[in-house]
């Protein structure tokens, strides 16, 4: 899933656990081509490169902190959309009320259920679309080296973006965040505990020193 992950962009993020499904090796993933990034995340984080076998161009790194702090980055650095695919087609386009594509129908309402729950019952059941959002980000660590973006198809951060989008002004801006897993532990009846993992941002305020999890 890509939105525009493309130009500056020296590396991508991406949470090796997805929103309501098991995790075995929950974790930050950083995808690069530039060896230079790939060797300083791992440095800052833990993690150890490792080149794609098929690939070559391409560093992957799971890294080993559950947390990273980040700033926000460029002009927009927000991007959400839900879409729906036919196969690598995507039929609807839309932001929750009107269309973004086809051009056609730009500007027109899209028909989606304004409940939340009821949009996710029609994704599951292939009839409505999906959440895909892109965040731009420069390690607070590291900011001059360069911007990374995070991807996420999670229906948590989707509807917070609302929210938390007074900080979300752009690069420049007063706004602190910190990338994290989240990790939650259900005992059901069976008696094995199973564990669940999702992706969060915490939003903090940096002049109110106040903090609000947003999952993502």
């Amino acid at each position: 899933m890509s939105i525009s992950c493309l130009g500056a962009i020296v590396g991508r993020l991406s949470a090796q656990g997805v929103e309501g499904e098991r995790s075995v090796s929950p974790g930050w993933l950083l995808t690069t081509a530039d060896s230079e990034v790939a060797e300083t995340t791992a440095q800052l984080f833990g993690g150890t490169p490792k080149r794609r076998a098929a690939s070559p161009d391409v560093i992957d790194v799971l890294l080993e902190a559950e947390a990273i702090g980040v700033r926000l980055a460029g002009t927009a650095p927000v991007a959400r959309r839900f879409v729906r695919r036919d196969g690598a087609e995507a039929v609807h386009v839309c932001d929750g009320r009107r269309f973004l594509a086809p051009a056609s129908r730009l500007g027109r309402s899209c028909g989606c259920p304004s409940l939340a729950i009821d949009r996710k019952i029609a994704a599951r059941k292939q009839l409505g679309p999906e959440p895909e959002v892109e965040l731009r980000l420069r390690l607070q660590a590291a900011p001059a080296l360069g911007i990374f973006c995070l991807e996420s198809s999670s229906w948590s951060l989707a509807e917070s973006l609302d929210e938390v989008g007074v900080p979300l002004k752009g690069e420049g801006s007063d706004a602190l965040l910190e990338i994290r897993i989240r990790h939650a532990r259900v005992s059901p009846k069976s008696g094995m505990d199973v564990r669940y993992s999702w992706p969060v941002v915490a939003v903090a305020d940096q002049l109110g020193g106040s903090r609000q999890d947003v999952a993502a």
